[in-house]
């Protein structure tokens, strides 16, 4: 008993560790590094903040005035410019065409791009050749396509009217740059050809990391091409078709040059998107004032679909 005793007495009693002061050098280390971190990001941060930032916070400002862009004297409207913009035929009929030429070139592009990517994905000679000449017309610039586009479209000497008429079908041929119903549409078309090689790439690239044996389970399942296109290859390609439908409408949203190049708006303002609406105003009628309050709602368009894209994404995850 007085052994246990004694042990007990002789056991060390436990104190608390004070907490160690922290390192100076190892304070001034992490401190350098941040600093050398930000001095790595300085330049883009000033350069996002210099041409993004303080362009759109500069816009919105002057949107509240009435303003030609040159001279030095500026009337403060306040909302005017927006009133009148809601107020304006032309600004929901430049809305209109954007809706019908983004809404097309995002689905058929997306569409056929991954039809395209699909066939070239499949085993086959000649895929290396038959993906650059897919992927060509993306590397073109728009003012070449739509310069070209607009002999093709020709109503008297265009290769499309002069086919239709060699093949005996010259009772379908087009005023295709200048009708009002048709113009809209050819436009969409040019569109197309140029940017459905850039979603087949996007597509091709993504499914190679679908296993082979997904394919041959299909395949042994007796799936055909449009059953495995559909059922095993689209699915498993969500993260891409949202990847290009958000590129495809900022896309929509602010095409500009194969429009202008093309029918520049016309004919009847049939093919007038809101870009070249807010061109004209700003730049040929000096109304930048004005043009700013457009400019502020295509960005607030934008944001909110994007947003909208960004939420129905994070359901599908």
């Amino acid at each position: 008993m007085q052994q246990a005793t004694d042990l007990t007495k002789s056991k060390p009693k436990l104190t608390s560790v004070p907490p160690s002061a922290p390192n100076p050098i190892r304070k001034k280390e992490r401190m350098k590094q941040n600093l050398i971190g930000w001095a790595f990001v300085a330049p883009t941060v000033l350069f996002v903040i210099a041409f993004i930032y303080y362009g759109i916070f500069y816009n919105a400002y002057h949107s509240l005035f009435s303003w030609d862009g040159i001279s030095f004297e500026k009337v403060y409207v306040g909302f005017e410019n927006f009133g009148r913009m809601f107020k304006d035929p032309e600004f929901y009929n430049a809305l209109k065409n954007t809706g019908i030429f983004t809404v097309l070139t995002v689905t058929i592009q997306a569409g056929l791009g991954l039809v395209l990517a699909y066939l070239l994905h499949t085993k086959g000679v000649g895929r290396t050749f038959f993906k650059s000449v897919f992927f060509f017309p993306v590397v073109l610039s728009p003012v070449v396509l739509g310069a070209a586009f607009t002999q093709i479209f020709d109503f008297q000497f265009g290769y499309i009217n002069e086919f239709l008429r060699m093949i005996g079908l010259g009772a379908f041929e087009q005023n295709w740059l200048g009708d009002q119903d048709v113009a809209l549409y050819a436009i969409i078309l040019i569109n197309i050809f140029q940017w459905t090689g850039s979603s087949m790439i996007m597509y091709y690239m993504a499914m190679l990391a679908i296993e082979r044996e997904v394919f041959e389970a299909a395949n042994i399942d007796g799936a055909g091409f449009w059953r495995t296109l559909w059922s095993v290859v689209f699915p498993n390609l969500k993260g891409t078709t949202f990847t290009l439908t958000i590129l495809g409408v900022i896309g929509g949203l602010k095409t500009f040059d194969i429009v202008w190049i093309s029918t520049q708006g016309g004919p009847g303002n049939s093919t007038e998107v809101i870009s070249t609406y807010l061109f004209r105003k700003s730049m040929l009628h000096q109304e930048v004032g004005y043009a700013s309050a457009v400019a502020v709602i295509l960005l607030a368009i934008a944001l909110g679909i994007t947003y909208f894209q960004m939420r129905v994404q994070k359901k599908m995850d």
